[in-house]
């Protein structure tokens, strides 16, 4: 791949200087600024295919070695998850924890919701 380019010229190219790299390619081979844009691109190409190989080859072996099954399974189907899942609710349970009324995020919106009431009427009774 760095054959067809010199090594200046791929260096640009990687650094994504592309207006330089042609205009230096086609002033050292004394070619067209078309054809050196067109070798360029070759080039480029050629690269994102070799990067895009790498990136393949990564995540498959990080799926292999963390065991990731493409296919998800949802909790109820999955009999590790479901054990993992009742065991958490039972250290729960054991520990007194006791889920809140309300959730969090309800409160959250709440306090914004009022918020913004608040401030409407404000600007509702100084607006004459």
């Amino acid at each position: 791949m760095s054959n067809k380019l010199p090594k200046h010229i791929a260096q640009m190219v990687e650094k994504n200087n592309l207006v330089l790299a042609i205009k230096s390619l086609s002033e050292e081979q004394n070619i067209s600024m078309g054809e050196a844009k067109e070798l360029i691109d070759e080039y480029e190409q050629a690269l994102k295919q070799q990067q895009n190989k790498k990136v393949e080859a990564i995540s498959q072996k990080q799926q292999k070695k963390q065991g990731i099954k493409p296919a998800s399974q949802p909790i109820k189907d999955n009999q590790e998850l479901q054990a993992l899942n009742n065991g958490l609710d039972n250290r729960l349970n054991s520990m007194g924890y006791k889920p809140p009324m309300v959730p969090y995020w309800v409160k959250r919106v709440f306090i914004i919701l009022l918020i913004i009431t608040i401030l409407s009427l404000l600007f509702w009774r100084l607006m004459p």
